[in-house]
Protein backbone atom coordinates (compact mmCIF):
# COMPACT_ATOMS: atom_id res chain seq x y z
CA UNK A 1 0.00 0.00 0.00
CA UNK A 2 1.62 3.58 -0.92
CA UNK A 3 -0.07 6.90 -1.20
CA UNK A 4 -0.43 7.41 -4.58
CA UNK A 5 -2.04 3.56 -4.50
CA UNK A 6 -4.53 5.60 -2.26
CA UNK A 7 -5.31 8.93 -3.75
CA UNK A 8 -4.48 9.51 -7.16
CA UNK A 9 -1.69 11.74 -6.60
CA UNK A 10 -2.45 14.12 -9.80
CA UNK A 11 -6.01 14.39 -8.93
CA UNK A 12 -4.87 16.14 -5.32
CA UNK A 13 -3.08 18.07 -6.66
CA UNK A 14 -3.45 21.36 -4.78
CA UNK A 15 -4.09 23.97 -7.70
CA UNK A 16 -3.02 26.83 -5.55
CA UNK A 17 -4.61 29.38 -2.92
CA UNK A 18 -8.42 30.05 -2.54
CA UNK A 19 -7.07 33.92 -2.39
CA UNK A 20 -4.29 33.65 -4.76
CA UNK A 21 -1.61 36.32 -4.09
CA UNK A 22 -3.01 39.67 -5.13
CA UNK A 23 0.17 42.13 -5.67
CA UNK A 24 -1.40 45.85 -6.34
CA UNK A 25 0.08 49.34 -6.86
CA UNK A 26 -1.33 52.19 -5.24
CA UNK A 27 -4.18 53.58 -7.23
CA UNK A 28 -6.52 55.49 -4.59
CA UNK A 29 -6.07 59.10 -4.30
CA UNK A 30 -8.76 59.79 -2.23
CA UNK A 31 -8.41 58.00 0.21
CA UNK A 32 -5.28 57.13 3.64
CA UNK A 33 -5.95 53.45 2.72
CA UNK A 34 -5.54 52.37 -0.63
CA UNK A 35 -7.95 49.62 -0.57
CA UNK A 36 -6.48 47.29 -3.03
CA UNK A 37 -3.32 47.39 -0.98
CA UNK A 38 -5.12 46.27 2.38
CA UNK A 39 -6.77 43.66 0.62
CA UNK A 40 -3.09 42.16 -0.75
CA UNK A 41 -1.79 41.67 2.64
CA UNK A 42 -4.56 39.62 3.86
CA UNK A 43 -4.02 37.87 0.38
CA UNK A 44 -0.59 37.51 0.59
CA UNK A 45 -0.41 36.45 4.02
CA UNK A 46 -3.42 33.74 2.82
CA UNK A 47 -1.64 32.54 0.27
CA UNK A 48 1.76 31.67 2.26
CA UNK A 49 -0.27 29.52 4.37
CA UNK A 50 -1.74 28.00 1.37
CA UNK A 51 1.98 27.35 -0.04
CA UNK A 52 2.73 25.72 3.72
CA UNK A 53 0.14 23.02 3.67
CA UNK A 54 0.90 22.63 0.07
CA UNK A 55 4.16 21.43 1.28
CA UNK A 56 3.36 18.97 3.18
CA UNK A 57 1.39 17.35 0.78
CA UNK A 58 4.40 17.93 -2.14
CA UNK A 59 6.71 15.96 0.69
CA UNK A 60 4.47 13.23 1.39
CA UNK A 61 2.97 12.24 -2.25
CA UNK A 62 7.10 11.90 -3.15
CA UNK A 63 8.30 9.79 -0.40
CA UNK A 64 7.54 6.77 -2.08
CA UNK A 65 5.95 4.65 1.01
CA UNK A 66 5.53 0.92 0.38
CA UNK A 67 3.63 -1.18 3.10
CA UNK A 68 7.17 -3.64 2.91
CA UNK A 69 9.83 -0.86 2.57
CA UNK A 70 10.35 2.17 4.66
CA UNK A 71 12.57 4.28 2.30
CA UNK A 72 12.14 8.45 0.41
CA UNK A 73 14.15 9.50 -2.66
CA UNK A 74 17.37 10.31 -1.09
CA UNK A 75 17.89 12.56 -3.80
CA UNK A 76 15.02 14.69 -3.14
CA UNK A 77 15.37 15.10 0.26
CA UNK A 78 18.88 14.04 1.84
CA UNK A 79 18.21 14.49 5.18
CA UNK A 80 14.71 12.53 5.63
CA UNK A 81 14.54 9.62 7.81
CA UNK A 82 10.88 8.24 7.29
CA UNK A 83 9.02 5.83 9.59
CA UNK A 84 5.78 3.71 8.87
CA UNK A 85 2.95 1.57 10.45
CA UNK A 86 0.35 -0.56 8.21
CA UNK A 87 -2.97 -1.58 9.17
CA UNK A 88 -4.42 -4.26 6.36
CA UNK A 89 -7.72 -4.75 8.32
CA UNK A 90 -8.33 -0.85 8.37
CA UNK A 91 -6.87 -0.15 5.70
CA UNK A 92 -4.74 2.81 7.07
CA UNK A 93 -0.82 4.03 6.70
CA UNK A 94 1.05 6.21 8.91
CA UNK A 95 4.19 7.33 8.27
CA UNK A 96 6.19 9.98 10.15
CA UNK A 97 9.16 11.57 8.02
CA UNK A 98 12.20 13.64 9.40
CA UNK A 99 14.35 15.93 8.38
CA UNK A 100 16.20 16.40 11.91
CA UNK A 101 16.69 18.64 13.95
CA UNK A 102 19.04 21.14 11.63
CA UNK A 103 18.17 22.64 8.42
CA UNK A 104 18.27 20.62 5.55
CA UNK A 105 18.33 22.00 1.89
CA UNK A 106 16.03 19.56 -0.44
CA UNK A 107 16.51 19.32 -4.31
CA UNK A 108 13.59 22.12 -5.02
CA UNK A 109 15.95 24.62 -2.88
CA UNK A 110 13.87 24.51 -0.17
CA UNK A 111 15.47 24.38 3.62
CA UNK A 112 13.15 22.03 5.67
CA UNK A 113 13.79 20.48 9.33
CA UNK A 114 11.28 18.88 11.85
CA UNK A 115 8.77 16.25 10.77
CA UNK A 116 5.46 15.72 9.03
CA UNK A 117 3.00 12.71 9.79
CA UNK A 118 0.30 11.56 7.54
CA UNK A 119 -2.03 9.36 8.22
CA UNK A 120 -4.10 7.56 5.04
CA UNK A 121 -7.55 5.60 5.75
CA UNK A 122 -9.22 3.99 3.05
CA UNK A 123 -9.19 3.67 -1.12
CA UNK A 124 -9.13 6.39 -3.23
CA UNK A 125 -12.28 5.13 -5.06
CA UNK A 126 -14.14 5.10 -1.53
CA UNK A 127 -16.09 7.99 -0.29
CA UNK A 128 -14.87 9.12 2.60
CA UNK A 129 -11.55 7.93 2.89
CA UNK A 130 -8.89 10.56 4.38
CA UNK A 131 -5.55 11.97 4.23
CA UNK A 132 -4.00 13.83 7.38
CA UNK A 133 -1.32 15.80 7.92
CA UNK A 134 -0.17 16.85 11.13
CA UNK A 135 3.43 18.72 11.84
CA UNK A 136 5.89 18.55 15.00
CA UNK A 137 8.41 21.68 14.84
CA UNK A 138 8.39 21.59 11.00
CA UNK A 139 9.65 24.54 9.46
CA UNK A 140 10.09 25.11 5.28
CA UNK A 141 12.83 28.24 4.48
CA UNK A 142 12.71 28.77 8.74
CA UNK A 143 8.61 29.34 8.51
CA UNK A 144 7.15 27.35 11.44
CA UNK A 145 4.38 25.47 10.00
CA UNK A 146 1.81 23.74 12.11
CA UNK A 147 -1.91 22.46 11.90
CA UNK A 148 -3.81 19.61 11.10
CA UNK A 149 -4.76 19.17 7.36
CA UNK A 150 -7.33 16.76 5.88
CA UNK A 151 -8.22 15.56 2.59
CA UNK A 152 -11.25 13.44 2.01
CA UNK A 153 -12.51 12.18 -0.96
CA UNK A 154 -15.97 13.23 -2.34
CA UNK A 155 -15.71 11.20 -5.45
CA UNK A 156 -13.00 10.40 -7.98
CA UNK A 157 -12.03 13.46 -9.13
CA UNK A 158 -13.66 15.68 -6.52
CA UNK A 159 -12.05 16.19 -2.80
CA UNK A 160 -12.58 18.53 -0.10
CA UNK A 161 -9.67 20.24 1.84
CA UNK A 162 -9.94 21.25 5.57
CA UNK A 163 -7.44 22.89 7.20
CA UNK A 164 -8.01 23.98 11.37
CA UNK A 165 -5.92 25.96 13.58
CA UNK A 166 -3.06 26.25 10.88
CA UNK A 167 -0.34 28.45 12.17
CA UNK A 168 2.70 30.06 10.09
CA UNK A 169 4.82 31.78 12.19
CA UNK A 170 6.83 33.58 9.13
CA UNK A 171 10.57 33.91 9.29
CA UNK A 172 10.54 37.66 8.23
CA UNK A 173 8.52 38.33 11.42
CA UNK A 174 4.49 37.60 12.34
CA UNK A 175 2.27 34.62 12.97
CA UNK A 176 -0.25 34.17 10.16
CA UNK A 177 -3.48 31.94 11.74
CA UNK A 178 -5.24 29.97 8.69
CA UNK A 179 -8.01 27.93 8.47
CA UNK A 180 -10.14 26.81 5.15
CA UNK A 181 -12.68 24.87 4.16
CA UNK A 182 -12.66 24.19 0.38
CA UNK A 183 -13.17 21.72 -2.33
CA UNK A 184 -10.84 20.75 -5.44
CA UNK A 185 -12.89 19.50 -8.19
CA UNK A 186 -11.31 18.44 -11.50
CA UNK A 187 -12.90 19.61 -14.74
CA UNK A 188 -10.24 17.78 -17.15
CA UNK A 189 -7.17 16.45 -17.57
CA UNK A 190 -8.32 13.13 -16.20
CA UNK A 191 -8.20 11.42 -19.17
CA UNK A 192 -4.19 11.75 -19.43
CA UNK A 193 -2.95 10.57 -15.99
CA UNK A 194 0.28 10.78 -17.14
CA UNK A 195 0.18 14.70 -18.56
CA UNK A 196 0.16 16.65 -15.93
CA UNK A 197 -0.05 19.70 -18.09
CA UNK A 198 -3.97 20.13 -19.18
CA UNK A 199 -5.57 19.53 -15.98
CA UNK A 200 -8.04 21.80 -14.88
CA UNK A 201 -9.45 22.84 -11.52
CA UNK A 202 -12.65 24.01 -10.03
CA UNK A 203 -11.74 25.55 -6.37
CA UNK A 204 -14.74 26.53 -3.96
CA UNK A 205 -14.89 27.56 -0.16
CA UNK A 206 -13.98 29.83 2.22
CA UNK A 207 -10.39 30.61 4.22
CA UNK A 208 -10.18 32.43 6.75
CA UNK A 209 -7.64 34.02 9.66
CA UNK A 210 -5.44 36.86 10.85
CA UNK A 211 -2.45 37.91 8.92
CA UNK A 212 0.84 38.72 10.11
CA UNK A 213 -0.58 42.21 10.89
CA UNK A 214 -2.97 40.97 13.54
CA UNK A 215 -5.75 41.76 11.13
CA UNK A 216 -8.91 39.68 10.75
CA UNK A 217 -9.97 38.63 6.95
CA UNK A 218 -12.48 36.20 5.20
CA UNK A 219 -12.26 34.80 1.56
CA UNK A 220 -15.48 33.15 0.23
CA UNK A 221 -15.78 32.01 -3.43
CA UNK A 222 -18.92 34.09 -5.59
CA UNK A 223 -18.19 32.04 -8.62
CA UNK A 224 -15.66 28.66 -8.73
CA UNK A 225 -12.12 29.73 -9.17
CA UNK A 226 -10.54 28.16 -12.37
CA UNK A 227 -6.75 27.15 -12.24
CA UNK A 228 -5.25 24.94 -15.27
CA UNK A 229 -1.67 23.45 -14.40
CA UNK A 230 -0.65 24.97 -17.55
CA UNK A 231 -1.41 28.75 -16.64
CA UNK A 232 0.21 29.98 -13.05
CA UNK A 233 -2.45 32.38 -12.91
CA UNK A 234 -6.16 31.42 -11.60
CA UNK A 235 -8.07 31.89 -15.06
CA UNK A 236 -11.40 33.00 -14.16
CA UNK A 237 -13.84 33.44 -10.83
CA UNK A 238 -14.84 35.79 -8.30
CA UNK A 239 -14.12 36.05 -4.67
CA UNK A 240 -15.83 37.75 -1.48
CA UNK A 241 -13.47 39.69 0.66
CA UNK A 242 -14.51 40.43 4.38
CA UNK A 243 -12.40 42.34 6.72
CA UNK A 244 -13.22 43.75 10.35
CA UNK A 245 -14.15 46.94 10.39
CA UNK A 246 -13.73 47.74 6.61
CA UNK A 247 -16.07 47.27 3.47
CA UNK A 248 -16.63 44.01 1.50
CA UNK A 249 -14.48 43.90 -1.59
CA UNK A 250 -15.06 41.80 -4.80
CA UNK A 251 -12.23 40.13 -6.56
CA UNK A 252 -12.86 39.18 -10.26
CA UNK A 253 -9.88 37.15 -11.82
CA UNK A 254 -10.74 37.61 -15.36
CA UNK A 255 -12.61 35.73 -18.20
CA UNK A 256 -10.76 32.38 -18.82
CA UNK A 257 -7.46 34.10 -19.74
CA UNK A 258 -4.13 33.07 -18.75
CA UNK A 259 -2.51 36.08 -17.79
CA UNK A 260 -1.94 38.60 -14.73
CA UNK A 261 -4.76 40.82 -14.69
CA UNK A 262 -8.01 41.16 -12.65
CA UNK A 263 -9.83 43.58 -10.94
CA UNK A 264 -10.58 44.32 -7.05
CA UNK A 265 -14.28 46.36 -6.26
CA UNK A 266 -15.30 48.13 -2.60
CA UNK A 267 -18.17 50.02 -3.05
CA UNK A 268 -18.77 51.40 -6.52
CA UNK A 269 -15.65 51.68 -6.95
CA UNK A 270 -13.41 49.07 -9.11
CA UNK A 271 -9.75 48.97 -9.16
CA UNK A 272 -7.80 46.58 -12.11
CA UNK A 273 -4.88 44.74 -10.28
CA UNK A 274 -2.30 42.72 -11.08
CA UNK A 275 -1.54 39.01 -9.59
CA UNK A 276 1.56 37.32 -8.50
CA UNK A 277 2.62 33.54 -7.63
CA UNK A 278 4.12 33.42 -4.65
CA UNK A 279 5.38 29.94 -2.69
CA UNK A 280 6.73 29.09 0.42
Amino acid sequence: MNLKSIFNVKTLLVVGSLAAVIACKKTDTTSSEDPTSAISTSANDDNTADAAFMDLKEVTDQTGLESSVKGIDSTKYPCAKITTSVDTVLKTITATIDFGKENCLCKDLKNRRGKIQVKVSGNKNLAGSTVVYTTSDFYVNDNGVSGTKTVTVIDEHTFNIVVVNGKVTKADGGVITWNTNRTRKMTDGFLTPLDFTDDVFEISGTSYGTNAAGNTYKFTTITPLVKANGCQWIKSGKLKIERAGKLDATVDYGDGTCDDQGTVTVANTTKAITLKHWKL
